[in-house]
């Protein structure tokens, strides 16, 4: 095991710009901590340099939401709805997320992406079958699968990124606002 950890930091790095960075500087220094016997400290550099790809992950994500339909305004979601989103992805096995907020007046909606989580693969059998059993209606937009709840929609695109809209506004804004998405590009992601 110990012998795979240079040849994994040597991997990574070769991939990325030359330019140092934050990620790049902690890779250094997971291998300098490794080179000098320090087992521990490699383990929390590479830890840490996992946590910044998730957050890089998450930020290369949120290029896929979609911008305010005409009348609205559109804002990331709030550090609580990702902070919650981020306990929920510690419980499904890791992930990234990435979600925004659209308001007009009264109404308001919230669009959240997950990916990469274990957990997602298997829910989009399970998003569909739910629709009968909780009341919920399927529905399709871009050949994807949602299920209509009370106030939102779920589905999976291509069995790795879950999408989830939640909130007031009327189902028609919601299922206009999916049906810009790249779902294609995102399914790829």
């Amino acid at each position: 095991m110990l012998r795979v950890l240079p040849a994994a930091v040597a991997l990574a790095l070769a991939g990325l710009p030359a330019v140092a960075d934050e990620f790049t500087d902690t890779l250094d220094s997971a291998r300098k901590a490794y080179d000098s016997g320090d087992i521990t400290g490699a383990r929390e550099d590479l830890d840490y340099a996992g946590k910044l790809l998730t957050t890089m992950t998450g930020e290369a994500l949120a290029k896929f939401l979609p911008a305010a339909p005409a009348g609205w305004t559109r804002e990331a979601a709030s550090d609580d709805e990702g902070a919650a989103a981020g306990g929920l992805m510690g419980m499904f096995g890791g992930g990234s997320t990435a979600g925004a907020s659209y308001k007009s007046g009264d109404d308001e909606f919230t669009i959240r992406l997950v990916a990469d989580s274990p957990v997602v693969n298997g829910l989009g059998g399970l998003i569909s079958g739910m629709a009968g059993l909780g009341g919920g209606k399927p529905i399709r937009i871009q050949r994807v699968e949602f299920t209509q709840s009370d106030d939102g929609l779920q589905g999976v695109v291509n069995k790795r990124v879950m999408v989830s809209v939640t909130g007031s506004a009327p189902l028609e804004v919601k299922q206009a606002a999916l049906e810009t998405m790249d779902f294609k590009a995102l399914g790829d992601f």
